[in-house]
């Protein structure tokens, strides 16, 4: 409709916006996956000797029970048990087997005895109130 004008009616003058220049420049419009590729390999090695730490922690055997508890209540918690699931399912097991042995019971405070509770449950574990 704006390129049909009769010769009679003169073009309207539009208002030009003069936004300010963008914060983030042109970063984004230019981003080349290539100059990161190093860095991201870093990473990913990082990650993958974080792993193996995690791993290793969770396979001490000089670690009471309640700690292993409270590293596979962290573990869960950060969202990043998918990582373990077979070392976490195993701990487990052995946990709730230990204390099924001890009928329950022990000197744990509230807390520890909570966090059992909890965990135990969460894997499917029938554990009395």
């Amino acid at each position: 409709m704006a390129s049909i004008m009769s010769s009679n009616q003169e073009a309207i003058p539009r208002p030009l916006a003069h936004f300010p220049p963008d914060i983030w420049g042109d970063r984004f419009i230019n981003f080349n996956a290539q100059d990161y590729s190093e860095k991201l390999e870093g990473y990913a090695q990082e990650i993958s000797a974080l792993k193996d730490r995690v791993r290793a922690k969770l396979a001490d055997h000089s670690i009471t029970p309640t700690e292993k508890m409270k590293l596979i209540d962290a573990v869960e918690r950060l969202g990043v048990a998918y990582h373990y699931e077979k070392e976490i399912e195993e701990l487990v097991q052995q946990i709730f087997e230990a204390y099924a042995i001890s009928n329950f019971e022990g000197d744990n405070d509230l807390y520890t005895t909570a966090l059992q509770f909890r965990v135990c449950r969460q894997h499917g574990y029938k554990v009395p109130c």
